[in-house]
């Protein structure tokens, strides 16, 4: 079975999972040896990668498939993603690769590029955190003057760089790749994890992560 067919096969027991639980955002999978070894190999641990956080050779790595105008990345990215910065990333325990999924809204596409445009100074971390706050504010105005003010946030962003990045087809296009990549294994809510060799959907609580990482940690050593 493909990496991809693996995915879809998990997402669908998630989902399923989930439907049975009191929060319907979430879901855990468990997976066999083979399947486990095929998710781990999506993690791309490529030390240049702008959208990467953390020791490229962790033990654990997580991958996020978000997209900045859903409210639920959002919630993860204020209130669980700093205490995983804490606990684990920053003492290398954890890598943590993004993966562009504009799949919610009309401005999904564009908030994307404007997160690779952040990126092209490598600011991406600091921008994603801008962009999450305005989005769990519950705002819906991703308009160009809204990315662009919320650049100007980023202390040592060039405004006018990345405003002229805004245009560039290239980071469109990585954009349109990247989430092709993402639907076709499977992916169609956000946020979805994968978390080592575990498949975590929905705005879960940070005790769900450190479960699976505390797991996963101790197995390693």
């Amino acid at each position: 079975m493909g990496i991809g067919a693996i995915v879809v096969a998990l997402l669908a027991i998630g989902v399923a999972i989930g439907s049975q639980t009191n929060n319907g955002d979430s879901a855990t999978t468990s997976n066999s040896a083979d399947e486990s070894s095929r998710l781990s190999d999506l993690a791309r641990r490529d030390a240049a990668d702008a959208f990467a956080i953390g020791d490229v050779d962790a033990p654990v790595v997580i991958i996020e498939y978000a997209d900045f105008t859903c409210p639920y990345c959002g919630v993860f990215a204020v209130e669980t993603f700093p205490t995983l910065f804490e606990k684990y990333i920053e003492p290398g325990h954890v890598r943590f690769e993004w993966r562009d999924t504009p799949i919610l809204t009309d401005h999904s596409e564009s908030t994307a590029i404007a997160g690779r445009a952040a990126a092209e100074q490598n600011l991406f971390w600091e921008f994603n955190h801008e962009i999450f706050v305005h989005t769990v504010a519950g705002s819906k105005d991703y308009n160009r003057d809204t990315l662009i003010g919320l650049a100007g946030r980023v202390d040592g962003l060039d405004v006018a760089e990345f405003t002229t990045a805004l245009d560039d087809p290239a980071l469109a296009d990585a954009v349109r790749r990247e989430g092709a990549e993402s639907r076709s294994l499977g992916v169609t809510a956000t946020p979805t994890f994968i978390v080592g060799d575990e498949v975590l959907q929905g705005a879960q609580p940070v005790y769900m992560f450190e479960q699976i990482l505390d797991s996963q940690l101790a197995e390693d050593n």
